[in-house]
């Protein structure tokens, strides 16, 4: 059943892609054979392996801890059907908003901290890598599931999911998670179809439309998260903006399409695919490691010249 689902969400977004294509929404720079290419991988990464082998350590780990636990709650669910969806989606959604947070946020001053984070940050960057280095790179549907190799293992919120399809909420599971993906790749799609009523000539649908970017999260707030600039740490939500309004307050409305996409790539990010999914290196993202690196391969670059 898991693997259903991660098929019909790819499936939306092959669709969604084909149409990109035919749009013109790919041409001019806005999307590479580098973004192909690793938004291939990282989906085929998340499918083939990722998500089974944390189902099967949950199912393991708890098999051996937990004797029996399979499918414990499945009574939640057949008494209690809508609350326990609630909760379910509301608890998955708030522990992947945090962790993404963190994954965004300033460096802290605790030295093991900073290394937890500088792992987010390596783990996550390719998802914020668009186009080349021109800087016309624009958000895609294709975007959705990419992300760096350990991205997977180390985000809670996915963990929780297959717990509880684990412990027995199948239909609870299956109907939150494929919300969430299709609506999470509803928001990488290139469309912004929000903006429409943002800047309706009537003021209660652009108030309607505010009032509700308040609560949930819509394709331009995500595509201002994919921007270049302070808007890249807002909009941390993937469905709920109550939480980036009330909890986190990191919630950015805006009533255009960003001007500039994507982070800065380097060149080696930019000409390899493999160096940008399976990049492991984690003291680039410690203090200073930016600037270390950098001297280290134009130290490299001198001697190949020399």
């Amino acid at each position: 059943m898991d693997q259903i689902l991660t098929l019909s969400v790819t499936t939306f977004i092959i669709l969604t892609a084909i149409w990109e294509v035919f749009a013109g929404r790919t041409r001019d720079g806005r999307k590479t054979r580098q973004d192909w290419k690793v938004a291939f991988l990282a989906t085929f990464m998340m499918v083939a392996i990722q998500r089974p082998l944390v189902l099967l350590l949950i199912t393991l780990g708890l098999t051996r801890l937990f004797p029996g636990s399979a499918g414990s709650l499945a009574w939640l669910e057949a008494d209690y059907f809508v609350p326990t969806l609630i909760a379910f989606f509301c608890i998955e959604e708030f522990l992947h908003g945090s962790f993404h947070l963190f994954a965004h946020s300033r460096r802290p001053k605790n030295r093991v901290l900073q290394w937890v984070q500088a792992f987010y940050k390596m783990s996550h960057r390719p998802h914020h890598l668009a186009g080349g280095q021109d800087n016309k790179g624009q958000l895609s549907v294709t975007q959705t599931f990419v992300n760096g190799w350990a991205w997977w293992f180390i985000m809670p919120n996915y963990t929780f999911q297959l717990v509880c399809l684990y412990l027995g909420l199948v239909e609870v599971f299956l109907v939150a998670t494929a919300f969430k993906g299709l609506w999470a790749a509803q928001t990488h799609v290139n469309w912004n179809w929000d903006l429409y009523f943002h800047n309706h000539k009537w003021a209660w649908v652009r108030k309607t439309m505010w009032a509700l970017a308040h609560v949930i999260t819509f394709p331009t707030q995500h595509h201002h998260h994919h921007a270049r600039g302070p808007n890249s740490a807002k909009n941390v939500t993937a469905t709920l903006a109550i939480y980036d309004w009330l909890i986190f307050g990191t919630l950015a409305i805006e009533k255009e399409k960003p001007k500039m996409y994507g982070w800065r790539q380097n060149d080696e990010e930019a000409n390899s695919v493999l160096k940008r999914y399976f990049f492991w290196d984690v003291r680039e993202h410690m203090p200073g490691g930016a600037a270390r690196a950098k001297a280290k391969k134009a130290a490299k670059r001198v001697a190949e010249a020399a």
